[in-house]
């Protein structure tokens, strides 16, 4: 068994899906050539650029290199320095794209082309990273980190629509040391994947994990162009792939991609649907580290559209022959709401308290401000009563005007303390009235939670077929010729012993000994672990191959290999 070949959503899903997916929901985009002159270019203004070359146009943004907007042709002078444009036989031209920004390639004579750092990554995808190291409830999640405008990347012509292309070191995915990658590997295993997922009608690039995934590792071959490099991934025209040193790397997305920072959720069914992935494998002597790539299709609303349809589909289905786990996650949400309630409310409380503590020192303020207004007023009727113009002399105009000054002074303490006052009141007045809704929302809240909680409990205590509940012992061992879906399968000795006892489990191994599979009499399934370390990879239906649920990080045969 290959691993797959490295195109979503095969093994994707929500902690479950049944298995390879029937492919691109949508389908690819059509080829196209390359942009020219003459049109509206949707990566325009300043500090975006084009630089045009065989292999596609290569929408930038860096405002050192394109002050002014517009395009930047192959070949020497403008703003290349000393790399020469690809279309003099020289190195890209190109604004290299950081690890973990995306890129826009539209199709080209020799296919889409990618230039990106070696050095840099991603601030934003580097928490990503970092956030999504699990252990996941129910199989693959994801977070969003950029949302697609399809009509700001291709306004006009929706088959020019550019591929987006990310990239990352390989070292930051994979569960094999770049150094270590064996020759013949047809596959890797990878801890993460970028690829798209649909939510809210709306196409977007997410860091998904969760789950074993491999993709493919390709070799990058060199090209005619010293420093361009050729790579064949499976179902794309073959990539233009060139790693420039010294060239500024890009710091923001291309126009149409909008960056984002979403929660952590199920990826769902068709993550990837329209996303191909591959570690690639620079020649030795370029001493370049491999590097993880994901292209992605650009939909259209009306492709999103379906897609979203699609993934409610599968997502209906799922619940209906998985009422266990659509009833968790129906707890989960409404647990969720409930603390959230929970928090507004000791956030309100709190306040209410502050504001309650303050109050009379605000009112004193008022009187004490209201005090000084008085004992103004009074020193000047004092000043004017025994103090005749003719008898002061020339200086009394200069004292009144003093006494009025000083009234109008404490008046402006008196108003801003008693506007303090009164902001003080109002906003507690309107934080006991949100604490009197969100008390009453917390009951309904409660009272939801705890439906769910009763709904999932009942269904937990439901026995599943297999058991003895159900009028018959265990599931006999299946024949070997009769599991499908899993590759060539060889038999192996039993190691792991039974639940209770009563003998060893069947096994078998498989994807080149790679894999291990044994027999769970009790519910008719295949646990499937991973060969080198005994983790626990899911369970399998021996009909089909679907997985049916997904992997337990506290389940181990180790110490059974």
């Amino acid at each position: 068994m290959s691993g797959g070949d490295g195109r979503g959503p095969g093994n994707s899903g929500l902690g479950h899906n049944g298995g390879q997916a029937s492919g691109n929901v949508n389908g690819t985009s059509g080829k196209g050539g390359p942009s020219s002159g003459g049109g509206t270019d949707p990566n325009s203004g300043p500090g975006w650029g084009t630089t045009h070359t065989p292999n596609g146009d290569i929408h930038n943004y860096n405002p050192g290199e394109f002050g002014n907007g517009g395009s930047k042709p192959g070949g020497n002078g403008g703003n290349s320095g000393n790399h020469s444009g690809s279309s003099g036989g020289g190195q890209s031209s190109a604004t290299a794209m950081a690890f973990g920004l995306p890129a826009l390639a539209t199709p080209g004579a020799e296919g889409p082309a990618l230039s990106f750092s070696g050095d840099a990554l991603s601030s934003a995808v580097a928490d990503v990273l970092a956030a999504l190291k699990g252990p996941f409830k129910f199989g693959l999640w994801g977070i969003a980190i950029y949302g697609v405008l399809p009509s700001e990347i291709a306004k006009d012509d929706p088959k020019m629509m550019s591929k987006i292309m990310t990239s990352l070191p390989a070292d930051t995915v994979t569960e094999t040391p770049a150094s270590t990658l064996p020759l013949d590997q047809a596959t890797v295993r990878v801890r993460q994947r970028v690829v798209d997922v649909v939510k809210d009608e709306r196409q977007h690039i997410a860091v998904v994990a969760g789950r074993p995934m491999s993709v493919p590792v390709v070799d990058a071959k060199p090209t005619k162009r010293p420093g361009v490099f050729s790579v064949s991934i499976p179902g794309l025209p073959a990539l233009q792939v060139s790693v420039p040193k010294g060239v500024p790397a890009a710091k923001a997305p291309p126009k149409g991609i909008v960056a984002e920072k979403g929660d952590s959720r199920p990826a769902g069914f068709t993550a990837g649907g329209n996303s191909r992935e591959a570690v690639i494998r620079f020649p030795k002597e370029t001493g370049q580290k491999p590097v993880y790539v994901s292209v992605t299709d650009v939909l259209t609303p009306a492709q999103v559209k379906q897609r979203q349809e699609e993934e409610k589909r599968r997502q209906q289905a799922w619940d209906a022959a998985h009422p266990e786990e659509g009833l968790k996650r129906e707890y989960d949400k409404a647990k969720a709401e409930l603390d959230a309630e929970d928090k507004n409310i000791t956030t309100l409380n709190g306040r209410i308290t502050s504001t309650e503590k303050a109050i009379p020192g605000a009112r004193a303020a008022v009187q004490e401000a209201d005090k000084k207004v008085k004992e103004a007023e009074a020193n000047k009727d004092d000043f004017v009563t025994y103090n005749p113009p003719h008898e002061y002399g020339s200086g009394w105009q200069d004292q009144v005007r003093y006494l009025d000054k000083d009234i109008q002074n404490q008046n402006a303490k008196l108003k801003a303390a008693q506007a303090s006052l009164n902001a003080m009141n109002d906003a507690l007045s309107r934080d006991k009235a949100a604490l009197s809704g969100a008390m009453e929302s917390r009951k309904q809240k409660e009272k939801k939670a705890k439906e769910a909680e009763n709904k999932l409990n009942e269904e937990k205590k439901k026995p599943r077929k297999g058991t003895k509940d159900y009028g018959h012992d265990y599931f006999p061992d299946p024949k070997t010729e009769d599991i499908k879906g899993l590759g060539e399968l060889k038999e192996g000795k039993p190691k792991t012993p039974k639940q209770g006892g009563g003998g060893k489990r069947a096994r078998w191994y498989g994807d080149k000994k790679r894999k291990i599979y044994e027999w769970d009499s009790q519910h008719g399934e295949l646990e499937g672990y991973r060969a080198s370390d005994g983790e626990h990879l899911g369970a399998f239906d021996p009909k089909t191959g679907k997985q049916v649920k997904g992997p337990d990080p506290k389940r181990n045969i180790k110490k059974y290999l």
